[in-house]
């Protein structure tokens, strides 16, 4: 997320660049089909801003870390009651809306994730930092999590890293197993 004029973001959220982070080759880049359900989803999201809905269930980690690899860009999943939103940003970082953000500190909503660009590039922004402690005083909510293309994961609060993770990712075990059958 990125500077807004959300009461609740008032910096930059988002991408914390390695020094040798370059934008990751796309999978249709590399000639790998991703899932129909992506190419549905991100054929609505196709500027900064756009908002897709779905319901609770919608828009996994696993999703949204192919559509960071597939488009370069930020993406984050806010869920409100049964219903989810999935915002597009840039490379720096997404906007939540500020009606979203309303609605979300006035019916107890969370920032589920959202992704960094770069494969590996899962530590916390000092932004992403100040965003969950003000999540805190707004929503209780006190932690939130990053999801890189590679499927690197990291939950975080105000002071930092709390854990890492891995989402395996189909898309990048079929990549494996083609360059083994090509290789061997």
């Amino acid at each position: 997320m990125s500077k807004g004029n959300s009461g609740l973001f008032h910096e930059t959220l988002g991408t914390t660049h390695i020094n040798s982070s370059q934008k990751d080759t796309s999978y249709a880049d590399r000639g790998v089909d991703i899932p129909e359900h992506i190419k549905q989803t991100l054929s609505k999201l196709k500027s900064k801003g756009d908002i897709v809905t779905g319901s609770r269930d919608s828009f996994s980690m696993k999703d949204v870390s192919v559509m960071s690899k597939e488009t370069g860009v930020e993406f984050a999943k806010v869920t409100i009651g049964d219903k989810t939103y999935l915002v597009r940003g840039d490379k720096n970082g997404a906007v939540v809306p500020e009606a979203l953000m309303k609605k979300m500190a006035k019916r107890g909503g969370t920032l589920d994730f959202h992704s960094h660009p770069h494969d590996n590039d899962c530590v916390p922004s000092r932004a992403d930092r100040e965003m969950v402690k003000r999540l805190k005083s707004k929503t209780g909510q006190s932690t939130s999590q990053i999801v890189t293309p590679n499927g690197r994961t990291v939950t975080f609060n105000e002071h930092g890293v709390i854990s890492t993770g891995i989402v395996p990712n189909l898309i990048d075990e079929s990549l494996k197993q083609a360059y083994l059958d090509l290789w061997r």
